[in-house]
């Protein structure tokens, strides 16, 4: 496999930058809160080197130490016959390996391979060791980036996997459970058994589900409590609402007959016209037609005289300008006039 190189991205500067900051405020520490001085709690599961090995079939023999307050203290020895003390609880528990058994080599690789490392050396192990990385456990330390060449340096520290897995299982019958292996230039992590918070990142994604569909369905629901809730106003207020409407219904009745007798006073009482236009309309004069609207009273006749009718009428009390409305003719026999007359009503 070739690896081109390429010029490191801002994110890389930016994480030199980082790095060199870190160390620099770091050695500003006293020795006391230095990080070397500092270690944290853990559990160290050396395994004693006169032992056939970690491939041996016998069952594992080593010493547990207790890592507290920066100092290791011998905690017990392993041995198949000798039951363990109590362990003070949720330690990290490393595994510290006979010498020789964990190997490191130096690797130089293109600095443009930075931000995909792990999977790069996962790709290589084949050609950085005799072994796939499915065949080892395996870590790196001391990542250098040398960007005046434009390569990137580390270490690479490695261990086989099958021998460390039988050892493990040795381990387990104490309810031992290493989580890293120590290595020259830092633990290597091992792989471990599930643990309780599985079961809740498994449930993540339907947790995630859940809150989508709570999401979708808030509006409507906060819908659905509304119109409940104004139904149930509605329904509380009903009566008062019937009886306004009940109320109004009368008003507008009452309105109504007001405007009527309104109309109707406006127009005059007929009975009263009637009498006017009897004393108005002289003798040898006679109606054909009389109508009465809005106040204005209309007449269609004949009379021997229709000239002295809008004299008559405009002395007659409750009428007022009276008028022709067409042309006064004499009728065939020429014994009367014939004429077509209205007049306003007075208020």
């Amino acid at each position: 496999m070739k690896l081109s190189q390429a010029a490191p991205g801002p994110l890389l500067v930016l994480a030199e930058i980082a790095a060199w900051w870190t160390a620099q405020m770091r050695s500003l520490l006293p020795p006391a809160l230095s990080r070397e001085n500092r270690r944290e709690d853990a559990l160290t599961i050396a395994i004693d080197p006169p032992d056939p090995g970690i491939a041996s079939a016998q069952a594992a023999a080593g010493t547990l130490w207790l890592r507290q307050g920066g100092k290791d203290a011998e905690l017990a020895k392993l041995r198949p016959d000798q039951a363990l003390p109590p362990l003070p609880p949720l330690l990290t528990t490393f595994l510290r390996l006979p010498p020789g058994t964990v190997l490191t080599r130096d690797v130089v690789l293109p600095l443009a391979v930075f931000r995909q490392l792990h999977s790069v050396l996962r790709f290589e192990m084949d050609r950085l060791t005799p072994f796939t990385a499915d065949e080892l456990y395996w870590g790196i330390s001391g990542i250098t980036p040398d960007r005046a060449r434009g390569k990137l340096r580390l270490q690479l520290a490695f261990v086989l996997r099958a021998p460390v897995d039988q050892l493990r299982r040795r381990l387990a019958e104490f309810t031992l459970f290493p989580t890293y292996i120590e290595a020259p230039g830092g633990p290597i992590a091992l792989e471990t058994g599930p643990k309780p918070r599985r079961l809740i990142e498994a449930a993540l994604p339907a947790l995630c589900g859940l809150l989508a569909l709570a999401c979708l369905a808030t509006p409507f629901l906060r819908q659905q409590f509304a119109l409940a809730a104004a139904s149930q106003t509605i329904a509380q207020h009903m009566p008062a609402a019937q009886t306004a409407l009940g109320l109004r219904r009368q008003l507008t009745t009452a309105a109504f007959g007001r405007a009527a007798i309104a109309q109707a006073q406006q127009s005059g009482d007929a009975l009263q016209v009637l009498a006017h236009l009897t004393d108005a309309l002289p003798d040898g004069t006679w109606l054909d037609d009389l109508t009465l609207k809005s106040g204005l009273l209309t007449l269609d006749g004949q009379s021997s005289n229709a000239a002295a009718l809008i004299g008559r009428f405009s002395a007659a009390p409750g009428l007022r300008d009276p008028s022709f409305t067409a042309p006064v003719t004499r009728t065939a026999d020429g014994k009367s006039d014939q004429f077509s007359l209205q007049a306003s009503l007075s208020p």
